[in-house]
């Protein structure tokens, strides 16, 4: 029986949501986090649980084609990343084959329509936002992100997957607070030129498909700077050829998607729960020309979108990007009272929006397609964009 401290050879077959290789030693399921399918590893056994075991690296005993020198320096140490070892090709497939996974096993759906993901522009460097942890150490002040067992900091000087810009503004600030006895415990820092290492401003500006958006220094906005435009292309694809009355846009943020989608819809309701947020939103919609954009303060979570709506205004979709917990079943039920014709679901977590979309599929919607895109290279993470419509 496999045991801790036990010392094995594994083959690597496959990588699990999350980043860690999958192999097996005598049929039983063994997870060993920066490995590859197809190495051949002699690994320790550092923990057993009745149906799986994680392993650590010992040795590699024969490389897998799809492996690659990581770029970082703090590689396996940093929690950030988990994919740097593995050709970009090879973290596309992966990504794709989790997709399918989760909406097999999660969603219940044989062969779901899963296209090819949308690869980056850009392997590394191309996050415009990092949130730093930083905490006193003897003469200083230590700056990083959290290690992989998330207990501890790792103390960097540079990040590989963020804007050249955000690495500048890290150097800027380690050297601001160099002795310092005190520290604030996270620091926010936005890709784009600033006069120094800590800025105060409330809002920076952010450009998709060269419009500006305003957004909270504090608040959401999607981290890729290179593929978000190709996101709101394959949104508005999903609408271009529908006569629609009503869109709600749940979770809306700072207005990205509604302003998009104005065009295309006679009248847009957006919600979203932060307020700061909300009047970005209200500032970005003027500033665009839309005069059909409509935005609320208020949780999705807490609110009945029917509340929204007049009688003569029907809605006929429904845009959803929620939080990685995707919605809950009162959001969902929600949904289901209103009836839109076509919901298009944005998520960057596939299994909750696997449990979703089975739940949605069992009130009477048809899922179409499910769009991977890859905002989130060298990272275990994934967003999808799902089209579900319903069945008439």
């Amino acid at each position: 029986m496999l045991q801790v401290k036990n010392r094995v050879n594994i083959e690597i077959e496959s990588v699990a949501f999350g980043g860690d290789g999958v192999g097996r030693v005598d049929n039983f399921v063994v997870f060993v986090p920066f490995s590859a399918p197809g190495d051949k590893l002699e690994i320790e056994i550092v923990q057993r649980k009745k149906k799986f075991a994680r392993g650590k690296i010992l040795k590699v005993i024969k490389s897998s084609e799809a492996s690659v020198k990581p770029l970082c320096r703090y590689y396996e140490n940093c929690g950030g990343c988990c994919y740097q070892h593995i050709n970009y090709e090879s973290q596309l497939a992966i990504k794709k084959k989790q997709v399918v996974d989760a909406f097999e096993k999660i969603g219940g759906i044989a062969a779901p329509p899963v296209r090819e993901v949308i690869a980056s522009p850009q392997m590394y460097h191309y996050r415009g936002k990092a949130q730093l942890h930083a905490f006193k150490k003897a003469g200083g002040v230590k700056f990083g992100f959290m290690d992989v067992s998330g207990g501890k900091v790792v103390d960097i000087e540079r990040c590989e997957i963020v804007d050249e810009t955000i690495n500048e503004k890290i150097h800027a600030l380690r050297a601001s607070q160099a002795g310092a006895h005190g520290a604030e415990d996270k620091h926010t820092i936005w890709s784009g030129k600033s006069s120094g290492g800590k800025e105060s401003k409330e809002t920076i500006t952010r450009v998709v498909k060269s419009k500006e958006f305003l957004v909270p220094r504090e608040g959401f906005f999607q981290a890729n700077l290179y593929i978000t435009d190709n996101m709101v292309d394959e949104v508005c694809n999903a609408v271009k050829n529908e006569k629609i009355s009503t869109l709600i846009d749940a979770y809306c943020g700072s207005g990205l998607f509604s302003v998009f989608l104005s065009p295309y819809a006679e009248n847009i309701i957006g919600i979203e729960q932060d307020a700061s947020s909300v009047e970005c939103a209200k500032i970005n919609a003027l500033k665009s020309g839309a005069k059909n954009l409509n935005f609320f303060q208020g949780d999705v979570e807490e609110l009945r979108l029917g509340r929204f709506l007049s009688p003569e205004h029907k809605t006929d979709m429904m845009l959803l990007d929620p939080p990685r917990i995707g919605c809950s079943p009162s959001v969902l039920k929600s949904i289901c009272s209103i009836r839109p014709r076509k919901i298009i679901y944005i998520s960057c977590n596939p299994a909750t929006q696997a449990r979703d979309v089975k739940y949605l599929r069992e009130q009477g919607y048809n899922l179409q397609n499910l769009h991977p895109m890859d905002m989130f290279p060298q990272t275990q993470h994934i967003e999808v964009i799902g089209i579900l419509e319903e069945i008439r």
